[in-house]
């Protein structure tokens, strides 16, 4: 019995790393499943209805491609509507400052991997206002059981609002128009 217990006590830390989630791949934005991602010039203060097209009806909706590399130390994402990102995932929740995509102000960001979670936490200066406030994003990026969808929620939190919606993305193949047979989909 002890012995057994030896043996748990030694794979445990193995299994623990093992079940860690890897977010690396190409994802297709699932439109009818997700949120619409809030126009950021407008989120604050009120929303913005889509415009209408010259023949009626609502714009289509352009297909987001979003590209995550992961290894063990971080986690890079390219996102083409946006810059790219790049965090330090820490075991502890250590807190990494980084330069925004204005290059002028800092922001504070934490990435950590929670169980089967990702937790990115942001917290930086908004202007715009008289004075600034401080603008917290959080985003939570979980994967399905069969690892071929992966979910963001975002939470936006300044005093005066609070935000959330949810990103459903679709696991994808690098080019455009190459047959998937385990199940993923390729942007149009």
């Amino acid at each position: 019995m002890r012995k057994l217990l030896m043996l748990g006590m030694l794979f445990l830390p193995t299994l623990a790393i093992a079940a860690q989630p890897d977010f690396s791949g190409t994802w297709a934005r699932d439109a009818a499943n997700s949120d619409r991602v809030p126009d950021l010039a407008y989120w604050m203060t009120r929303v913005a209805p889509t415009p209408p097209r010259a023949g009626g009806g609502q714009r289509p909706v352009p297909v987001v491609l979003l590209t995550v590399h992961q290894d063990a130390k971080g986690l890079k994402v390219v996102d083409p509507q946006s810059a790219i990102h790049e965090y330090t995932l820490e075991s502890d929740g250590g807190t990494h400052t980084k330069t925004m995509d204005t290059g002028i102000q800092k922001a504070q960001v934490t990435a950590k991997l929670q169980g089967d979670t990702l937790v990115i936490e942001t917290s930086e200066p908004f202007g715009g206002m008289p004075g600034n406030v401080t603008l917290k994003v959080k985003e939570v990026w979980s994967l399905s059981p069969d690892g071929k969808s992966l979910t963001i929620v975002t939470t936006r939190d300044i005093p005066a609002r609070h935000q959330e919606y949810k990103q459903v993305y679709t696991q994808t193949k690098d080019q455009p128009g190459t047959i998937c047979s385990d199940g993923c989909v390729v942007p149009k």
